[in-house]
C-alpha cells in the first residue's frame, strides 16, 4: 500500500524535491533476541534507503497471534515458529510460508515454579500446561512433549491459555498452571532469579523461525517483501559474526542475558534470512502435527 503523500526533501535553495513515496511493509515478530537484525537494519535506515517504510509490530503472544494478524490483514509478513506457521497454512489459511529466517532448532525449556516439588519431566504427567494461545508454539510443543513421553494428550497434558510470558508468570505464581514451555534463553533471567526452575528441554527437529506472508501481501507487496529480506540478510550475518563482542553485548543489554548465556545462545543460532524453504522442513513439521492430532 502506497503512502498518501510522497516523501519530500528541501534543497539548499529552498525548492522542494519530490522523492518517490515509501512503500509500507508491516512485519510482526516476538520480542526476542532472534529478531534483533530487523531492529538494527531499521535503526540504520537501511529499509528507508530502499524505499520501504518498515513498520514492526511486537507480538508477545507469539505465533498464534501473528497468524491471526496476518489473516485479518493487520500485518503483511511475520516471523513465525515453523510448527505454528505450517499448522495454519496446511489448513488453508490465507497465508504462505515464503522463506526461512532462523535455520537452527529452537530450544524449548520446560519450566516449573521453584519449590513446586516438580523436579523432572516425569513429574509433569497429568499436570496443567500453560500455553500462550491455542495453536501457538507453546501449545504444539507441549503436545510434542506429551507424544514423546507416550502420554494421553487430553488426560496427561491438559492446557490452560495464559497469554504472554508475563501471563504465564502470574498463572504459575497463583498455581493455575504447573508447566510452561518457552525458548530457554528468553526465560533464563526468570530461572536465574529463582522464580522458576527448568526441568528439561525439547528442541525442535526443524528450523525454528520461518518467514510467512499473507496472500494479500504476496499479491500486492511481493517486491517489498523481497527487498526487506535481502536487506536484512547481511545484518544477520554481521550479528552472527559478533565482531568485537558487539552482538553478545547487545543481547545482554536488551534481553537480560549474561555474556556467557548470550554467547551460548549465539553459538547455537544460525540465520538463513532467505526466501527459500527446504521441503524437509515442511514435511517434518507436517508429520509431527499429524502425529499429535493437529493435522489430519
Amino acid at each position: 500500500k502506497r503512502c498518501a503523500a510522497p516523501a519530500i526533501s528541501t534543497s539548499a535553495s529552498g525548492h522542494s524535491l519530490c522523492l518517490r513515496a515509501l512503500a509500507t511493509l508491516r512485519v510482526a515478530g516476538v520480542p526476542e533476541h532472534f529478531n534483533a537484525p530487523f531492529h538494527l537494519a531499521n535503526e540504520r535506515g537501511l529499509y528507508k534507503s530502499k524505499g520501504i517504510n518498515f513498520q514492526w509490530t511486537m507480538e508477545p503472544k507469539g505465533t498464534g497471534a501473528m497468524a491471526q494478524a496476518l489473516e485479518c490483514g493487520k500485518v503483511d509478513m511475520a516471523v513465525m515458529l515453523a510448527e505454528g506457521a505450517v499448522a495454519r497454512a496446511a489448513v488453508g489459511a490465507p497465508i504462505k510460508v515464503v522463506g526461512t529466517y532462523v535455520k537452527s532448532p529452537l530450544r524449548w525449556g520446560i519450566h516449573v515454579r521453584n519449590g513446586s516439588g516438580l523436579t523432572s519431566v516425569v513429574d509433569l504427567k497429568g499436570k496443567m500446561f500453560g500455553v500462550s494461545r491455542m495453536l501457538s508454539g507453546s501449545h504444539l510443543m507441549a503436545h510434542v512433549l506429551a507424544h514423546q513421553r507416550g502420554w494421553d494428550l487430553q488426560r496427561d497434558a491438559p492446557l490452560k491459555v495464559v497469554g504472554t510470558l508475563d501471563g504465564a508468570r502470574e498463572a504459575m505464581g497463583r498455581g493455575e498452571i504447573d508447566a510452561w514451555l518457552w525458548e530457554k534463553f528468553t526465560t533464563k533471567h526468570i530461572v536465574d532469579s529463582g522464580e522458576w526452575d527448568i526441568v528439561g528441554e525439547v528442541p525442535t527437529p526443524w528450523p525454528c523461525f520461518l518467514l510467512v506472508a499473507s496472500d494479500a501481501a504476496l499479491a500486492e507487496r511481493a517486491k517489498e517483501i523481497q527487498t526487506v529480506v535481502e536487506v536484512t540478510h547481511p545484518v544477520c550475518e554481521e550479528f552472527k559474526a559478533n565482531s568485537g563482542g558487539l552482538t553478545t553485548s547487545y543481547v545482554s543489554e536488551h534481553h537480560a542475558l549474561g555474556e556467557e548465556d548470550a554467547s551460548e545462545w549465539l553459538r547455537g543460532t544460525e540465520w538463513a534470512c532467505a526466501l527459500e524453504v527446504q521441503k524437509s522442513t515442511l514435511d517434518k513439521t507436517q508429520e509431527a502435527l499429524v502425529t499429535i492430532g493437529q493435522l489430519k
